[in-house]
C-alpha cells in the first residue's frame, strides 16, 4: 500500500488556501491604505503645528516660502504625503490657493499674504480618503 496524498486531497487543500487568501488579501490591502492615510493625516498635523510655532515666533507672520524655513528649527524635514493613487511626495506647491493646489500629491501651502487662506497647508489632492472626505478639506 502506497503512502501519500491523492491528487484530490492536494486539490482540495489548494482550493481552501485560495479561498482563505481571497478573503484576507482585500482586508489587508484596505488596512494598508488606512495606515497610510493615518500617517499622512498625522504628518499634516505636524506641518500645521510647525507653521503655528513659526507664526508665534515671528510676530504673527506665516512663512512666505515653500516651508523650507521650517526646517530644521520647527520640523526636522518636510514629511511625505501618501495618498492612494498618487506617488508619495514631500514636494510643497506654494502660492495662492489657485496656484498651490495642483492636485499632484505632496502638500499645498498658501504663502500669498493677499489670499484669505494665507498660512494654510493641506494635502495636494482632490481625491477622497477612505471615509469619503476630500483630502484638501482636511
Amino acid at each position: 500500500m502506497k503512502k501519500g496524498f491523492t491528487v484530490i486531497e492536494i486539490l482540495i487543500t489548494l482550493i481552501v488556501f485560495a479561498l482563505l487568501l481571497g478573503l484576507t488579501v482585500p482586508k489587508f490591502i484596505t488596512l494598508v491604505h488606512k495606515a497610510r492615510e493615518g500617517s499622512t493625516k498625522h504628518q499634516l498635523v505636524r506641518l500645521r503645528s510647525a507653521i503655528a510655532a513659526y507664526y508665534g515666533e515671528n510676530q504673527g507672520m506665516y512663512p512666505t516660502d515653500d516651508l523650507r524655513s521650517l526646517v530644521p528649527t520647527y520640523i526636522e524635514a518636510i514629511p511625505q504625503a501618501q495618498v492612494p493613487g498618487l506617488k508619495p511626495s514631500a514636494k510643497v506647491s506654494a502660492g495662492s490657493y489657485e496656484t498651490a493646489f495642483t492636485k499632484t500629491g505632496g502638500w499645498a501651502y498658501v504663502n500669498d499674504p493677499a489670499d484669505p487662506r494665507f498660512g494654510d497647508v493641506f494635502v495636494n489632492s482632490d481625491k477622497e480618503d477612505s471615509y469619503g472626505k476630500v483630502w484638501n478639506t482636511l
